[in-house]
């Protein structure tokens, strides 16, 4: 039986927004399959509205890869808001301090972790929060791994260096 045969699935959680990262969805990963089943939010990310679901099997999988990315409009906007609340703390201290909180998690909103694959020719991006950035990197590193067995596993010419060696040694050692 071949590695490939041999199913083994790694499920990873994510958060899928630095404002709400009590939602969360999930990317599974096994010997046949990426899976990915994520959440999709609206406004700034604090509404969940359906959900992103993508099965590709591992041997439609060419590349991927992790980037960082920064929505300067989103952090733009959240450091006004910041700046301004801190104006405001004398007048109104809970008003000011709930807009420096909304600010703060606009800015941090703006920063992500952007984790694509192509398959078949086609580019598939999922950005997550700054937070989950090592732990994408840490999933996209056994998605690659996986990727790079199954390969192994399906190149004949390999198979067929490694039968021929089996054989000149039994032959050797006769």
């Amino acid at each position: 039986m071949s590695n490939v045969e041999q199913s083994t699935q790694n499920s990873e959680k994510f958060a899928v927004s630095a404002v709400t990262p009590w939602i969360k969805g999930d990317m599974d990963i096994d010997d046949h399959y990426l899976s990915v089943n994520l959440p999709n939010t609206v406004f700034f990310g604090l509404i969940p509205a359906g959900k992103r679901k993508d099965r590709t099997p591992i041997s439609g999988i060419t590349s991927m890869y992790t980037e960082k990315k920064y929505k300067l409009g989103k952090m733009i906007l959240g450091a006004l808001i910041v700046l301004a609340s801190i104006g405001g703390l004398g007048s109104s201290f809970i008003g000011s301090l709930v807009l420096i909180l909304i600010g703060a998690l606009l800015f941090a909103s703006g920063i992500g972790t952007t984790f694509s694959y192509e398959r078949s020719g086609v580019t598939q991006s999922i950005t997550f929060p700054f937070f989950e950035a090592n732990h994408v990197e840490q999933f996209e590193q056994h998605v690659s791994d996986i990727v790079s067995k199954y390969q192994d596993d399906r190149n004949v010419r390999t198979h067929s260096e490694n039968n021929a060696k089996t054989i000149v040694e039994a032959i050797n050692n006769k």
